[in-house]
């Protein structure tokens, strides 16, 4: 299992290119067995002087090949322009698991 985490500022004359992106990937993460863990927007206080209006998404893959699979089949699709034209300041990484209550028993 992995997670894609998302930072981003939607552009406002384009929120419905996201929106068709949206759906267009999530069509394509839940067919290969990923889902959308947590998703957030209007943050409540600007922490560290980030001032920019910004929207996140956590989105589970079940591995890092699918997560490839995802990438190639959205290009296969077309439909990253539409992603990269309606945000800006986009921030997309990817994270292995992190076993933090087994972490913190190590100190």
């Amino acid at each position: 299992m992995v997670f894609a985490l998302n930072v981003f500022n939607l552009k406002p004359e384009l929120e419905n290119d996201y929106r068709e992106y949206s759906v267009k990937a999530g069509k394509i993460i839940y067919g290969k067995g990923g889902r959308v863990v947590a998703a957030g927007w209007k943050p409540l206080r600007n922490i560290h002087g980030d001032v920019e209006r910004r929207h996140m998404i956590v989105v589970q893959f079940p591995s890092e090949e699918v997560f490839q699979e995802f990438l190639d089949e959205a290009d296969q699709q077309n439909i990253h322009h539409l992603r990269e034209n309606s945000t800006s300041e986009y921030i997309w990484t990817l994270y292995e698991p992190w076993d933090m209550r087994e972490w913190v028993k190590l100190s």
